[in-house]
């Protein structure tokens, strides 16, 4: 399930349909319109879902939560969360770590499994591509690792960014034996901008 909403801006962002709360119409090459969101309660969200409960049951399989970043609606997720635990159905989370410790402890200590991005390990350097804070990233990862939740760290691998063989070193140390992923470069996201009427720039602002 994709939640609209993050509060972060990655240069890199290759769902910019996510950025945003508000319901956006995407315009594709052919002149066609996608409406990118839909308003949905818990109740109906639940119900949705659960129609396929027997056959997540079966393979093993649950329902992820991505978005944007899932945080930015803890309250949805947290009550999504409970409602399909109730029937058995296993839940993820996929995060940027971008919330606050109250809303990702109580979100994570909900979740079968973990999805911990990875964009940057420097604080200003993070801050200036991203527009986020790292030290309330770092302070939620440092929870996740005693929190007993299996997660994996996933690395987006942003060409000039944080894709040189020293910061895939820096990466490793920092997992320090956890699982880590590194992901290649979507390089579907410019096209996704220019259909929401917008500019694609792998760009990070000047520094102050």
């Amino acid at each position: 399930m994709f939640f609209k909403g993050c509060p972060l801006r990655c240069a890199w962002c290759h769902n910019p349909e996510g950025q945003s709360h508000e319901i956006e119409t995407m315009v594709l090459q052919s002149g066609e319109r996608v409406v990118c969101g839909r308003d949905w309660s818990v109740d109906a969200l639940a119900e949705e879902l659960l129609v396929n409960a027997d056959i997540m049951a079966q393979s093993g399989g649950g329902v992820t939560f991505s978005g944007g970043e899932p945080l930015a609606q803890a309250d949805f997720v947290s009550a999504l969360a409970v409602r399909l635990k109730e029937k058995g159905v296993s839940v993820a989370l996929e995060t940027s770590g971008a919330a606050s410790a109250a809303d990702y402890r109580r979100v994570v200590s909900l979740m079968d499994f973990v999805y911990q991005d990875l964009k940057l390990l420097d604080p200003a350097a993070f801050s200036r591509w991203t527009g986020g804070s790292l030290a309330q990233v770092m302070e939620n990862i440092a929870w996740l690792r005693g929190a007993g939740v299996p997660f994996v760290f996933r690395v987006p691998c942003i060409p000039g960014v944080n894709d040189s063989p020293q910061d895939r070193t820096a990466f490793n140390a920092f997992a320090a034996g956890a699982p880590i992923e590194f992901l290649p470069y979507n390089t579907a996201a410019p096209a996704k901008y220019s259909m929401l009427g917008r500019t694609f720039s792998l760009t990070a602002p000047p520094l102050p």
